[in-house]
């Protein structure tokens, strides 16, 4: 949360929210004893004035008024005092009233809900930090573009600190030259009648105009002549490096491209940068970093080498996602039977017997998974089973054998069914929670800030607590409890990614995307970080955006242990672009035509879990009383699992073109881990769908935690009746 104030007749105040233990980054963790008295200093100068107060957490709260008299300021304290820290902080929600004079941000300036920046003011915002961790450089921009000061109270002592924020100084308030550019300041205050300027020279000699502006609206003029070979090292250059870079760190989304050219050129640590050892020519080539002349040749060639292969493995791999999905559009054309399990004998597919193997199978499966371990090369480089060899095509071929081998109509028939979803209610047993479901409306908030300091670095208890509050209709809470997760780890793609998935299920997708992109630059080389933001921009109605991202899960080469993502992706992009909407101009220029084909399903479920190395499987159950699970993936009906994922994340489906009326029982198996736990119990995610791919699509989805190992749960039932309308 963050605190905000204002000299004059008016001003405003604005909080930054948190929490309050260990991992907590901001609001509590800020020392508010030197914020106090800084305060203190401020209004004994300010002496009359009002004072409007706003507290940014995952929204900005409404402004409170409040009238100082006299530098008496003892009711607004009194109000801090009270600040329940809660919620993430999302500095883009401030919107500034016109009718204040001067703006006071208190705050450690780590703003991660929301993709906003903090907006720009017409009156001076000044900057206030009291805690050890801060984006300095964020909260130095917002003070330094609005002609304010940033009042560091971690390392300014208190006489600095006040003098800041009470008085004007001297700033310079415009540059100008001729015969240099890329001009940067250290500062645009002036220091001990000093200021720091640096640039690079265009001509040989260089003529600086400096403009600068004193207290009381006076300004000078100055002129100041460079010459090359003067202060021209390398030790000026990576000054200006330095500079730049901070400068642009301010709003670093907007600028990290230029900030890591910086880096690599100059040979600085930055956000996105670390120091390496450059041996050989081999690793200028491999980071992508200029070599020495004498090595450039080599370089040169190494680097266009990298580019044919990288070309060739991704027309490899393309072709191989060609044929995949080739296989699965003729099990998609193929008509099954919709009869009794009487009717399953006669295709030598006994459901008993299944059932029996498959529960022979169950007891054995420790043992199996324990002897697998993750593939330790990418997926290119070992060639996919061809498709005689695959499980599915086995099957395939079995059916092709039997009554049931008939071929579809390449078009898909109106469905004769109407199904709907039953989720199964999560009811965590924590202690906490039945205190929360039990506390009356009025007290639920006061209940979760009590228990919340005794679960400080639990992601289990604020999932819990945010899904009382949804229970409950009190959505706006629910997202602040939400939120808190952004505040616990703010490099943690397993939380982060939990906060994602969760805020899509409350209907808030457009919070979820800068989730979801915060998620893709810590993991680029997991194509889930991918799919999950493709599925964001897709709920938050931006289907361009959300196609693009889609098709870089199908098109890039991955790992060997992420099966099959590719096909389980490029149904969800097929369907974004069938359902998209016929006003909505779509660009698949980019799309290799032989993918572009939408495969509509009656029934659809998805399994995903946040846990890496992690086994957890995807059971469907169908009227038949036949399961669907890794090792039985095509049932008598038609019912297809997607391919067993042993190492992490999913996605596993289960795909149905056609569903016979009655009870789809959908449920999830957790088989253990091989991973260091850091994050509490496996959170996973199920999403399900009817008439996937169709404009009347609809879509349920639940989350819920498997604590034990061999632990299944039932999370819901799709019920399949027939449609008298339709037949």
């Amino acid at each position: 949360m963050a605190t905000c104030f204002t000299r004059g007749s008016s001003a405003a105040i604005l909080p930054d929210a948190a929490c309050s233990k260990s991992r907590f980054r901001s609001g509590a963790a800020r020392d508010h004893g030197r914020e106090f008295a800084l305060l203190d200093a401020y209004f004994k100068t300010l002496r009359d004035g009002e004072v409007r107060l706003t507290r940014i957490r995952d929204v900005a709260e409404p402004a409170l008024k409040f009238r100082i008299a006299d530098g008496d300021w003892r009711t607004l304290r009194k109000e801090l005092e009270a600040t329940a820290y809660d919620g993430a902080t999302n500095l883009g929600a401030f919107v500034p009233d016109p009718a204040v004079r001067e703006i006071v941000l208190f705050s450690d300036g780590l703003s991660n809900f929301g993709e906003q920046p903090f907006p720009a003011t017409r009156v001076p915002a000044y900057t206030v930090s009291a805690a050890v961790k801060a984006d300095t450089l964020r909260l130095r921009h917002i003070a330094d573009r609005s002609g304010a000061r940033f009042v560091d109270l971690v390392a300014d002592t208190p006489a600095e600190a006040a003098h800041k924020l009470l008085f004007t100084t001297s700033r310079v308030t415009h540059i100008d030259s001729r015969g240099a550019s890329q001009l940067v300041l250290a500062s645009t205050f002036v220091e001990n009648g000093r200021v720091a300027l640096a640039g690079q020279m265009t001509e040989p000699i260089a003529t600086l105009r400096i403009v600068v502006g004193h207290p009381g609206g006076a300004s000078a003029s100055f002129e100041v002549v460079a010459r090359a070979g003067q202060n021209n090292s390398v030790l000026a250059a990576a000054q200006w490096a330095r500079l730049r870079i901070a400068g642009l760190e301010g709003e670093y989304d907007l600028n990290r491209a230029e900030i890591r050219r910086l880096g690599k050129d100059f040979g600085l640590v930055t956000r996105n940068t670390s120091l390496i050892v450059l041996d050989q020519v081999a690793d200028y080539a491999r980071f992508d970093i200029a070599p020495p002349p004498e090595l450039r040749t080599e370089y040169e060639r190494l680097v266009q080498n990298a580019a044919q292969r990288r070309g060739t493995d991704r027309k490899t791999h393309l072709e191989q996602v060609v044929r995949m999905f080739e296989e699965k559009v003729t099990w998609w054309k193929r008509e099954f039977p919709k009869d009794d399990i009487a009717k399953m004998a006669e295709a030598k597919i006994n459901g008993a017997v299944a059932q029996d193997a498959f529960m022979r199978q169950r007891a054995d499966r420790a043992d199996e998974r324990a002897s697998r371990t993750p593939p330790a090369t990418p997926a290119t480089s070992a060639p996919l089973a061809a498709p005689a060899e695959r499980p599915e095509a086995k099957a395939m071929q079995a059916f092709n054998s039997g009554s049931a081998g008939r071929l579809a109509k390449a078009e898909a028939e109106p469905s004769q069914t109407t199904a709907t979803i039953q989720l199964q209610r999560w009811q965590p047993d924590a202690p906490y929670a039945d205190r929360m479901r039990n506390a009356a409306a009025a007290d639920l908030y006061r209940v979760y800030l009590d228990e919340k300091p005794g679960y400080a670095n639990s992601t289990a208890f604020f999932l819990d607590a945010a899904d009382v509050f949804f229970e409950r209709g009190l959505n706006e809470l629910g997202i602040r409890v939400l939120s808190n997760l952004a505040e616990m780890d703010l490099e943690n793609r397993h939380i982060l990614r939990i906060l994602g998935y969760r805020l899509v299920q409350a209907g808030k997708a457009g919070l979820a995307i800068p989730v979801f992109r915060t998620v893709l630059a810590l993991s680029p080389e997991e194509p889930q970080s991918y799919r999950d933001l493709g599925l964001a921009y897709s709920a938050d109605r931006q289907p361009q955006k959300a196609i693009d991202t889609l098709y870089e899960v199908v098109i890039r080469p991955w790992h060997g242990r992420f099966p099959e993502i590719e096909l389980i992706t490029l149904a969800e992009l097929n369907a974004v672009v069938a359902t998209a909407g016929g006003s909505t101009r779509l660009d698949t220029g980019r799309i290799d035509p032989r993918l572009l084909m939408n495969l509509p399903l009656d029934l659809r479920a998805v399994l995903t879990w946040d846990a890496d190395n992690t086994d957890i499987d995807l059971w469907v159950t169908d009227p038949n009383g036949e399961k669907a699970y890794y090792g039985h993936r095509l049932t008598y009906q038609g019912g297809r699992m997607s391919l067993d994922f042993t190492g992490g994340y999913g996605p596993e489906e289960f795909s149905l073109k056609r569903a016979r009326p009655g009870k789809y029982k959908v449920e999830a198996q957790y088989f253990g881990d091989r991973r260091q736990n850091v994050t509490g119990p496996t959170t996973l995610q199920v999403r399900l769908t009817t008439k996937f791919g169709l404009p009347e699509q609809r879509e349920q989805i639940v989350t819920l935690r498997l604590k034990d190992r061999r632990e299944s749960v039932l999370v819901g039932e799709f019920e399949v009746t027939e449609d008298a309308k339709k037949r």
